[in-house]
């Protein structure tokens, strides 16, 4: 019997934890430059490492992106974008925003324990007052928390305007375009939509 609710509760503490670990939402945060005039913008152009510098970097570093992804970061940002209004070109010397993106990676450790509580009585029944804790479980969990983040600069000042990060446990079985894409609508969903729109 003391076995058995052991068994239970451990199994219930587990599963529950796996059903957690599985259901990682995308936490997403944004600042912005109070006193910028986003009605000013029109147009974004890219700022940063092209695909084939970014792969000359090697693949050693937290923050590599291989080219696929980043094609997909690009794609996922231009269209959240040109949903909005804005129109990308070519030239960053054109753009009224030049836009960025890093990502980076973080190992972390979880440690969750539950005590167990167990009818234990080892005293004659005229001094029992109720159940003793007497063991518990502990479970260590390491994981992958990934981070994205896209900068929008004002192309004429060089100052940062808005700034959108979203950070999420990361699993290999994660389907890297529905994550990007999710990611990516989650950090824009404050971001203004251009004038006229």
């Amino acid at each position: 019997m003391y076995f058995s609710r052991r068994l239970y509760w451990g199994g219930l503490v587990l599963g529950g934890l796996v059903v957690l670990s599985c259901a990682s939402p995308i936490r997403t945060h944004f600042d912005r430059d109070t006193d910028a005039d986003f009605s000013a913008y029109r147009t974004f152009a890219w700022i940063g490492p092209a695909p084939l510098a970014r792969a000359q970097q090697g693949s050693d570093s937290a923050s590599f992106v291989s080219a696929i992804d980043d094609q997909r970061i690009r794609r996922a940002v231009e269209r959240d974008l040109q949903a909005r209004g804005y129109r990308r070109v070519d030239s960053a010397k054109q753009a009224d925003l030049v836009v960025a993106y890093s990502v980076g990676s973080e190992e972390k450790v979880r440690v969750h324990e539950s005590a167990m509580r167990t009818t234990l009585y080892p005293y004659p029944a005229r001094y029992r007052y109720g159940p003793w804790l007497t063991d518990s479980n502990v479970i260590v969990q390491q994981y992958t928390e990934g981070t994205l983040t896209l900068e929008f600069y004002d192309r004429k000042s060089e100052q940062a305007v808005w700034v959108g990060w979203a950070s999420r446990r990361l699993s290999r079985t994660n389907d890297p375009q529905a994550l990007i894409s999710e990611a990516v609508a989650g950090i824009l969903a404050p971001f203004p939509t251009a004038p006229g729109r």
